[in-house]
């Protein structure tokens, strides 16, 4: 079972969309949405699905930070894996019974649904935006080392402990959680990467 992660900023129309997608799936056993003080109603949205059982919603009135919300959400979690994804749809929820199955039998710490597993630019992303996280990576990997075709992705199932043992090392501020707990967290974690097709943005 895994507790489900989501960070919000101005998501208004598509939460309600992505609970009702994610609690058809039977190994999910609680969805945590994180709103980071969000100006459109986003929050309200969330508090009608918390009379739902398996939906909980929190806001964070700090600065605004994805990082800190992710991190905020995963100490609330009730369960020992922890699924973190966006809200906005581009994250497809077909691909999280594989993500699930390649962590369960692979026996890895992280399952990375990646953009670039397959493909080097990908459509959906936009050519510019893909250009730019494909610069991103090959730098990551020339300073860093590789252990993933997508350091950046913001899709991926964890062990909780991931996070909450190691999140004080962690630079926790901006977009990129999953490249704090590849390079600034456990020591010899083990990956693997699921790739994906990613999606158009919904209700921009």
């Amino acid at each position: 079972m895994i507790s489900v992660i989501i960070p919000t900023l101005n998501e208004k129309k598509n939460v309600a969309i992505l609970a009702k997608k994610l609690s058809r799936i039977k190994f999910i056993s609680e969805i945590i949405y994180v709103d980071d003080n969000s100006k459109d109603g986003t929050f309200e949205e969330i508090k009608k699905l918390r009379k739902k059982k398996k939906i909980r919603g929190y806001q964070r009135k700090k600065i605004r930070d994805l990082s800190k919300s992710v991190i905020y959400g995963v100490i609330k979690s009730k369960k020992n894996n922890v699924l973190i994804m966006d809200c906005d749809l581009q994250h497809d929820t077909d691909y999280i019974l594989k993500m699930w199955n390649q962590f369960k039998h692979k026996n890895v710490d992280l399952v990375i649904a990646s953009r670039f597993a397959d493909k080097s630019f990908y459509g959906n992303l936009g050519f510019f935006r893909s250009t730019i996280s494909k610069i991103a990576i090959s730098t990551i990997n020339l300073i860093f080392g590789k252990k993933t075709t997508d350091p950046l992705s913001g899709f991926f199932i964890c062990k909780k402990t991931l996070i909450t043992k190691h999140k004080f090392k962690f630079f926790a501020k901006g977009y990129k959680i999953l490249f704090d707990i590849l390079y600034n967290g456990q020591k010899n974690i083990t990956v693997s990467d699921q790739p994906i097709i990613f999606r158009k943005r919904k209700h921009e």
